[in-house]
């Protein structure tokens, strides 16, 4: 994200995590115009800041510039989001590969946020998305050193996260997340790098083909 410099920048800062918890959430959908006046009103501070955000904002992809001169959402293609998961699919493999031995509090850990996860099967829940991060971004950061490309997945889930939203409100994609996920502790429990690269490709393959049924479906209301 690019350093903000200017007198409101804690302001911009806030605005900037403001929103993307908004599009995060699906509070603010691809291709939603942003309602300036309204948004600063709700969160509580001049049009100035709201701007210098939304500008970092469009600088990472996540909002666009509209023909009125305003911002909006970005809405990706279906081809756009297949290339995205096949940058995570290159990225995300390099790192598990080079995940070594997990402990066994981290394994516990692991175990924990999925049983959190599967606590919320039943109903969709705002809880879901971060405990979901959490516990791959856990795994990821497991291979250590590499920082600048836990970064770079980090930034291409950011795209996709709107879409993978919408299709995470169904029940059976919640049941699949959370039974995949015991497969991924299970890998690294034996430490098997390849089973934890299959594992995990069947299960963003899962995601992608769900995401781009969404994107590609008729009605879908995303803007």
């Amino acid at each position: 994200m690019p350093i903000i410099t200017s007198p409101t920048a804690s302001l911009a800062e806030r605005a900037v995590l403001a929103i993307r918890e908004l599009i995060h959430d699906g509070r603010l959908l691809p291709g939603q115009p942003i309602r300036q006046v309204a948004l600063a009103e709700q969160l509580g501070m001049s049009r100035v800041p709201l701007r210098e955000a939304l500008k970092n904002l469009q600088a990472d992809g996540l909002v666009t510039s509209s023909s009125t001169g305003g911002f909006e959402v970005t809405r990706l293609s279906a081809d756009e989001l297949a290339q995205f998961y096949l940058m995570r699919r290159l990225l995300e493999s390099e790192l598990l590969r080079r995940v070594g031995a997990v402990t066994d509090a981290e394994l516990a850990h692991l175990a924990d946020l999925n049983a959190r996860m599967a606590e919320l099967v039943d109903e969709p829940s705002p809880e879901l998305r971060p405990l979901n991060r959490e516990f791959h971004f856990r795994i990821f950061g497991l291979a250590g050193g590499l920082g600048h490309v836990v970064a770079e997945v980090s930034r291409l889930w950011d795209r996709t996260i709107p879409y993978r939203t919408v299709y995470s409100s169904e029940r059976a994609a919640r049941v699949r997340i959370v039974e995949e996920h015991d497969a991924l502790i299970s890998a690294l429990r034996d430490r098997d790098a390849e089973r934890l690269v299959e594992v995990m490709d069947i299960h963003r393959t899962a995601s992608e083909r769900e995401v781009i049924q969404v994107l590609t479906r008729p009605g879908l209301p995303l803007g």
